[in-house]
């Protein structure tokens, strides 16, 4: 009888520690400085896992096992079409009002599925099967979905937690932090990559991964401590009306075309411009000198810039650092234009420290805006709407460069002695939509701390 009593108060307290986990409480004024701490920390711990599971080293996986140009495009388009998923996480999230368990579950689930992915893939491939592409395929697309969800949820409880007055600082200086945790990180896994015998690499690359995926999960258990406040839930209408409602404010909707325009604009040839460099300008067989230029000069950027940047959009507003940001980043694709396999280090340099400066500047502005602008009950669904918008419009960007990439492969052009090849021809074409956006449509867009509401 004693066991079976010890076993009974065993499983009550271990119940109590989730029970407590996901509960909803005030958030104290004094709590503030530790919560951005950990908040900070955290995410320095997710940003290690994505930039070692989704950057070069997972583009150099995916060549390995055989993924084709046209597959890269397709896994990217259907990966955009899934996240689309937000709608609904945001429409949970508003039903429920518990965003941390949404965030915990699904951030799990995401993470879970995208490393089982690249486990079977691998086994796939070592056995000699055909089918490593699909499982990875699959395996990423279903990870996305996951992901997806866990956005809404999380951004609403972040703008809950972190006063407006701050918001930007914060964000600015949190992205310092995690770029420059991210290339301590990055660099030791290029050379550890690059030195180790060609026949390994792969098996190389996925302890890398099972390692991030490690990172990754203790990650979201500290980060699931942060305290969630008691969520605005705001009036229980239709779906459809309350999917509307971001769509059919005018203030907001500029917003939503500037998205849509320019994430397409981006990822025509932009979403797939590491393959280039991998294949094109021999980065492939240089991976510690790729993860400097590519990922560490990047975070560079963003290291150098990033707590100023994000100041400056508290200063003076989201609108005019998302147009600097934006017309910056807008420029990278000419650097890539001129880059050869012989100049392809220097000039993917300059085009990586831009980048980091860029678009540290323009994601802080614009996730203040997204933020900001809609009422606290009404942040899961404004969010997971533009997302959306973003998402389809990458969708048809990388669907787009891989029917292009796979039609025109094999095909080269010379003008006035400059071999051109298809990913010139996408790069030429982002180039031009970039600016275009840029120059157009961010002046029609609103400034959240200058409206009256």
């Amino acid at each position: 009888m004693g066991v079976f009593s010890l076993l009974n108060n065993f499983s009550i307290k271990n119940k109590r520690p989730w029970k407590g986990y996901f509960a909803q409480r005030v958030v104290y004024p004094s709590e503030l400085p530790s919560i951005m701490r950990k908040h900070i920390y955290t995410g320095v711990m997710g940003n290690i896992y994505y930039t070692l599971i989704t950057g070069i080293f997972f583009v150099y996986y995916g060549n390995a096992v055989g993924l084709s140009r046209f597959q890269w495009g397709l896994m990217g388009g259907i990966s955009s079409f899934l996240l689309t998923a937000q709608i609904l996480s945001a429409l949970l999230t508003q039903r429920l009002g518990k965003r941390k368990f949404l965030w915990f579950a699904s951030a799990v689930a995401g993470r879970g599925v995208r490393l089982l992915g690249i486990l079977l893939s691998l086994l796939f491939w070592n056995a000699g099967y055909h089918y490593a592409p699909i499982i990875l395929i699959a395996a990423l697309c279903l990870a996305h979905l996951f992901e997806a969800i866990a956005i809404p949820p999380w951004m609403s409880w972040l703008a809950d937690i972190i006063p407006e007055r701050q918001h930007g600082g914060f964000w600015g200086r949190r992205s310092a932090w995690l770029a420059f945790a991210v290339i301590c990180v990055a660099v030791p896994a290029g050379l550890l990559i690059d030195r180790t015998p060609e026949e390994w690499k792969i098996f190389t690359a996925v302890i890398i991964f099972f390692g991030a995926s490690i990172v990754g999960l203790i990650d979201l258990l500290i980060h699931g401590t942060l305290p969630e406040p008691a969520m605005d839930i705001p009036e229980r209408g239709r779906f459809f009306s309350q999917l509307k409602a971001p769509l059919l404010d005018t203030g907001f909707r500029p917003y939503l075309v500037f998205v849509f325009c320019w994430a397409s604009s981006i990822s025509l040839g932009g979403s797939l411009a590491v393959l280039y460099f991998m294949e094109e300008l021999g980065i492939k067989n240089n991976l510690l000198g790729g993860s400097i230029v590519i990922t560490s000069f990047y975070l560079l950027g963003g290291v150098f810039t990033g707590a100023w940047s994000g100041k400056l959009v508290d200063r003076l507003g989201p609108k005019r650092v998302l147009f600097g940001g934006h017309f910056f980043w807008g420029l990278l694709p000419a650097f890539w234009l001129v880059a050869t396999p012989r100049t392809a280090l220097l000039w993917l340099s300059f085009s990586s420290i831009l980048s980091g400066v860029a678009c540290v500047a323009a994601l802080t502005a614009a996730n203040k805006l997204i933020t900001r602008f809609p009422d606290p009950p009404d942040r899961p669904m404004y969010v997971a709407v533009s997302s959306c918008i973003g998402s389809l419009a990458r969708a048809i960007g990388l669907i787009t460069t891989g029917i292009v990439l796979r039609q025109l492969e094999g095909w080269t052009w010379t003008v006035g002695g400059w071999t051109l090849v298809p990913f010139h021809l996408l790069f030429i074409a982002s180039l031009t939509l970039r600016l275009l956006t840029t120059n157009l449509l961010i002046r029609r867009i609103k400034d959240p701390t200058r409206q009256e509401k």
